[in-house]
């Protein structure tokens, strides 16, 4: 595959259709016809136009005289009759399903699509991955990279972390589409070799055996809907289609919920069904894990202690179904259920400019510009009114030529230190999005946005650690007195944030390429926020050292008062991203700070911003290590049992 131009990976192996596009170096999910993901069926007209994108439920109104095929990709390699003139032909209908994807992904990248990347069956062979080649073909594209979906699944999984040394082997269960399939495959240089596949098989489908247990426990005995679920036909016939569709949405919502109803045929009552109910209609397949497991690791020739990891592409509503897999395998799974893991994955085996799970990438840049220091610049400003003003405004007591007494607003000098930290923040902002040098050259190639985010942070974490150091010693100085206490302060407000500036150097760089543009927007500072505080900081100790004729008191006070309200803003609105949340506390926090200002009371409401100061950098931080290591479980099995120990 080539590693310029834009690639398209399309999933053909899950119950719906999912696309992303690789495109230098991002991988970019599409929306096809405003949806995540695409339902596989198609509408065949009398007059041969085709219908892309239904699902089961559109297909009940159509029109008697339309033929509807519930996936196209089920009829690949199936034996036609020449004489059968209203069987579909299945490479046709694949054919349009690739021209519609693609015409919707060429239309969101704004640009051609130069190669495909498709995710089949393990069990599909020769015959019908010739098929889709052909198909890829009549859609007027070169033939595509196939990738098996147990492959796919297990490049995704290293993408969130998780480790499979060359050599070693990895179990994949796919659960989401029926007959569930495990997989055996071990890795090797180039991806992944398969060494044993199985199917685990039922006479009935899953929502099928949901749909009976609840006939029975939902109807009488005579009634004729528990005959209708009994028959071959059942699903075409007796409202069993549409009740199986109820079933198929109940377990979806069960994700989510303890209960969920199901409409059975008029005139009976909907039904509700929990979990515990799904887990006994899906016994007969958890019952057939262990067996199958074994069974497996016997035809791949290898044993649990040579699996590093266990993948589990989960079935709607069945937790159990991940007890039943640890249990047998001896590992706990790890679970993807992200609608483009497959396709995802595919990218990953297929491109060879894709970055792979960490921040290689060399995303966008722009050379900086004035404008862009404007926010670092309005920062640093309100830094050091908030240190000279506290300096300018301290009430020095002096014996004879020495200082005996300092009075200042010791918690303004530790708002003045955690504005300094947020500073190095924005500038190490600008690290990963803008060109500070000149154009780069082979012997001096452009740094990745992955190491320019590790300086940044890292540099911003010191610096600013140092600066706040710096403040607390020269309002030491400025006052000519011990600056124990200004050190203190300045460092304790700066600290927590240097550590989270310092963590996020260490993580940042292992969040996945095409999540690290919206991570780049968490991390900008919020300007107006910060100016907000230090104007009512300001405000505040203004009105407490102003000193007026007895009739302008009031006026002082009253600035006081507006200086608390503004705290009270931005403590509400730096503490939370959450716009219901802002507009219930800035409120009351701005009424409540003008009410309780005094004297006594305007260190508490400093202190207040501060933590929620900090509580910004630690909620920025664990949001960068939830997407550096989306599977903490499984990382740290893998520091504490790691092969060969």
């Amino acid at each position: 595959m080539p590693s310029g131009g834009t690639v398209l990976s399309i999933d053909l192996s899950s119950s719906a259709i999912a696309a992303t596009v690789s495109r230098h170096g991002l991988k970019i999910p599409i929306l096809i016809d405003g949806r995540l993901v695409m339902p596989p069926g198609a509408a065949i007209g009398p007059a041969g136009e085709i219908y892309i994108g239904l699902d089961t439920t559109a297909a009940m109104s159509l029109p008697a005289d339309h033929q509807f095929v519930e996936n196209p990709t089920d009829l690949l390699g199936r034996p036609t009759s020449a004489a059968d003139a209203t069987q579909p032909d299945p490479v046709d209908l694949l054919a349009t399903v690739l021209r519609h994807v693609t015409h919707h992904a060429a239309v969101h990248v704004n640009g051609p699509i130069t190669a495909l990347t498709l995710t089949v069956p393990s069990s599909w062979g020769p015959r019908r991955c010739g098929h889709v080649s052909e198909a890829a073909t009549r859609a007027g594209y070169p033939p595509p990279a196939l990738v098996t979906a147990p492959a796919a699944l297990a490049a995704y999984a290293t993408m969130l972390g998780v480790t499979v040394p060359t050599g070693t082997c990895v179990l994949v269960c796919q659960a989401d589409r029926e007959p569930a399939t495990l997989t055996v495959l071990q890795t090797v240089a180039d991806g992944y070799r398969e060494l044993a596949t199985q199917q685990i098989t039922l006479a009935h489908g899953l929502d099928h055996l949901i749909a009976q247990q609840l006939v029975r426990t939902a109807t009488a005995d005579s009634d004729p809907l528990r005959a209708a679920m009994t028959a071959p036909n059942d699903d075409e016939t007796n409202g069993g289609r549409a009740l199986l569709e109820s079933v198929r949405a109940a377990r979806g919502l069960l994700a989510t919920q303890d209960h969920a109803p199901i409409l059975l045929p008029a005139p009976r009552q909907p039904a509700v069904i929990t979990r515990d109910d799904v887990t006994v209609a899906a016994q007969p397949l958890l019952d057939q894990i262990p067996g199958a497991v074994d069974g497996l690791l016997d035809a791949a020739d290898v044993d649990n202690t040579h699996l590093a990891g266990v993948v589990l592409r989960p079935a709607l509503g069945v937790p159990a179904l991940t007890e039943a897999l640890t249990a047998a395998a001896g590992i706990t799974p790890t679970l993807i259920d992200h609608p483009h893991a497959l396709a995802d994955g595919a990218l990953s085996l297929t491109t060879t400019h894709q970055s792979g799970p960490a921040a290689a990438a060399r995303l966008p840049r722009i050379r900086l510009r004035v404008g862009d220091l404007t926010g670092a610049l309005l920062l640093g400003a309100c830094s050091l009114t908030l240190l000279l003003q506290a300096v300018l405004t301290a009430r020095i007591s002096t014996y004879s030529t020495w200082v005996v007494g300092v009075r200042t607003s010791l918690p303004q000098l530790g708002a003045a230190g955690a504005l300094v930290m947020l500073t190095a923040f924005a500038v190490a902002h600008l690290a990963p999005t803008t060109l500070l040098a000149g154009t780069p050259t082979a012997s001096t190639p452009e740094p990745t946005t992955g190491s320019l985010i590790r300086r940044g942070y890292l540099t911003a974490a010191v610096c600013g650690a140092l600066t706040a150091a710096l403040y607390g010693l020269a309002t030491g100085t400025a006052v000519e007195y011990d600056y124990t206490p200004y050190l203190k302060w300045t460092l304790a407000a700066a600290l927590p944030l240097a550590a989270c500036a310092a963590l996020i150097a260490a993580t940042a760089p292992r969040i996945p390429t095409d999540a690290l543009p919206t991570w780049l927007a968490m991390t900008r500072p919020a300007i107006t926020h910060a100016i907000t505080a230090t104007a009512g900081i300001y405000l505040m100790r203004a009105a407490l050292t102003l000193t007026t004729p007895i009739s302008t008191n009031d006026i002082a006070t009253f600035a006081g008062s507006i200086g608390a309200a503004l705290v009270g803003v931005a403590t509400a609105l730096t503490m939370s991203r959450s716009r219901t949340i802002r507009a219930i506390t800035a409120p009351g926090l701005a009424i409540g700070y003008a009410l309780v200002f005094t004297d006594d009371t305007t260190g508490a409401l400093i202190v207040g911003y501060l933590a929620a100061l900090t509580w910004w950098g630690i909620r920025l931080t664990a949001h960068t290590l939830r997407l550096a290591f989306p599977q903490p479980g499984a990382t740290l099995r893998r520091l504490t049992n790691r092969p060969g120990d």
